[in-house]
């Protein structure tokens, strides 16, 4: 299922597109600006350590590389 981002102008736009979603059954979230932020900030961090992580297995051969022949023939 896709998402749909909505940003309502003012309150009284929110409060109309909530109670649309109500009486239509279909489930909405309100996410505040700020913590839309702060999970995407999350998520590059959690992107970077997990990018490290696999650098580290790399480097003690846990895991192949892939030459950058190999990665361009891919393309």
């Amino acid at each position: 299922m896709q998402n749909i981002l909505i940003q309502p102008r003012n309150q009284e736009e929110l409060q109309l597109v909530t109670q649309l979603m109500k009486r239509m059954k279909i489930k909405a979230e309100v996410v505040e600006p700020k913590m839309a932020k702060v999970k995407r900030k999350e998520e590059i961090l959690d992107s970077i350590e997990r990018g490290a992580r696999e650098v580290a297995a790399a480097l003690r051969g846990e895991v192949q590389l892939k030459s950058a022949r190999q990665l361009l023939d891919e393309l």
